[in-house]
């Protein structure tokens, strides 16, 4: 099979590399693509969980400065007598049992004059000085509030604070500090899987204050993000009337996942479809050898078709020439013996002419011989069976081609048997044969490199 007879297999095999790199390169943009999707995807939804927990969480701290403010108008009173006597502990309990029924999660209450100056202190210890700051920022600003998280070794929590007496003067603050369980209550029930909303301090981008686990104590982490936690972020908002941004933060494995099952999938998809491809490409590869081996098949039977016919018109043209040449040769041996004759009853017998004469007869009878048994070799004659001398047939055979031996200058060598007992068979089709296999054993010392060449028979 030659290379132009594989060219068909190589071209199924350049059409399905193609095809395979089409296909991979389309499949790796899919993956990509679904990829993206899924990522904006979760970027709308991070949006969606930021603005309603940031919508809630104001709303909570609104109401709870609300309800502080309605506590303070309606207690007015008894704030006024806590202020007129800090030392009677008889109101100062009425106070804490009323804040208790009102505010069951509070962690401490304050109160202070107009100044700022508190009137007295929540715990046994003063009023640390970072609450005694934002007491008095709070008055500075307009009553206006900033939340933030405050360290305590008692508890990290955020106050909210509300002017307390006239309206037009107010005669002091009122404040509450709050546990932050009640921001990260709503920080769980928003937030989505996969993802994680965090409160920061929006003056230090990094910080945590606040997760759906509770404070920045209760990680088992680190307080501050990372870089990579920083670039993960998905979305922030800035809660009013405080100090915090809200940012949603997706799982580190969250896209990767996806990516990886993406590409998993496409590597699935890639596979299955090069498999196919293969058995496709097999299939053909198989039925571009049986066409080829069908047209050598086809190329053979031609060929030996037309040897037939080249063998037919031998054996027509045989018996053209055996019948014209028979009779001038039969002639010539005639002559001969009358020539021979002539001098046998002359009493002078020159030895040299009589033996010219005998050579030219007996070659013309052999050359009669010859051309009988071509006549006889190449005719369409039925099977005749009959008993024959296998060596006489091996001599007959050889004889046709002792020209070639002696031109390729091969030396023939007969060791045949003597008294071998007479076969029945045809001698036409033994001569093929022996013919046959005399031919192949001369091709065969040529493909070999022995510049000795013998051909023995026996």
């Amino acid at each position: 099979m030659n290379s132009n007879q594989l060219l068909p297999t190589r071209n199924y095999l350049a059409y399905a590399l193609i095809t395979l790199v089409m296909v991979g390169v389309m499949l790796a943009w899919q993956a990509w693509k679904s990829t993206e999707n899924f990522r904006e995807y979760h970027q709308q939804l991070a949006v969606t969980s930021v603005t309603g927990a940031a919508d809630e969480l104001e709303l909570q701290l609104s109401e709870l400065q609300r309800s502080m403010q309605l506590f303070a108008n309606d207690h007015r009173a008894l704030l006024e007598d806590i202020a007129t006597d800090t030392r009677n502990e008889a109101t100062w309990v009425l106070l804490e049992n009323a804040v208790q029924n009102y505010f069951p999660e509070y962690f401490g209450l304050t109160l202070t004059n107009a100044a700022g100056e508190v009137l007295r202190p929540y715990f046994e210890s003063t009023v640390g000085e970072l609450c005694q700051q934002d007491i008095h920022t709070f008055i500075h600003d307009g009553y206006s509030q900033q939340g933030y998280i405050h360290p305590n070794p008692l508890g990290y929590h955020f106050d909210v604070m509300v002017p307390w007496g006239d309206p037009d003067k107010p005669q002091g603050v009122f404040f509450l500090g709050f546990f932050p369980d009640i921001l990260a209550r709503t920080l769980q029930r928003i937030q989505l899987p996969g993802h994680t909303l965090l409160l920061l301090r929006n003056d230090t981008v990094d910080l945590i204050e606040v997760t759906s686990q509770g404070t920045r104590t209760d990680l088992q982490r680190d307080f501050r993000l990372s870089g990579d936690e920083l670039a993960r972020i998905l979305y922030s908002r800035s809660l009013t009337n405080s100090r915090w941004d809200l940012v949603d933060l997706p799982d580190p494995q969250l896209f990767r996942s996806e990516a990886a099952r993406n590409a998993t999938h496409a590597a699935i998809i890639f596979f299955a479809f090069a498999a196919v491809g293969l058995l496709m490409l097999q299939q053909l590869r198989r039925k571009e050898e049986r066409r080829l081996q069908a047209e050598a098949r086809a190329l053979q039977h031609q060929a030996d078709l037309a040897h037939v016919d080249r063998i037919n018109i031998m054996g027509e043209m045989a018996s053209g020439l055996a019948h014209e040449l028979n009779q001038p040769l039969t002639a010539i041996s005639t002559y001969c013996q009358a020539g021979l004759r002539i001098i046998a009853a002359a009493d002078d017998k020159p030895e040299k002419l009589i033996h010219a004469l005998e050579q030219a007869s007996n070659q013309a009878q052999r050359a009669g011989e010859i051309i009988r048994r071509m006549r006889r070799f190449t005719g369409k004659g039925v099977v005749r069976r009959k008993p024959m001398d296998i060596n006489g047939i091996i001599k007959n055979a050889v004889s046709f081609v002792e020209a070639e031996l002696n031109r390729k200058d091969i030396k023939l060598i007969l060791e045949l048997a003597d008294k071998l007992p007479a076969a029945v068979a045809d001698e036409v089709q033994i001569e093929q044969v022996i013919l046959n296999l005399l031919h192949n054993a001369i091709e065969a010392m040529f493909s070999g490199g022995d510049n000795t060449r013998i051909l023995r028979v026996s």
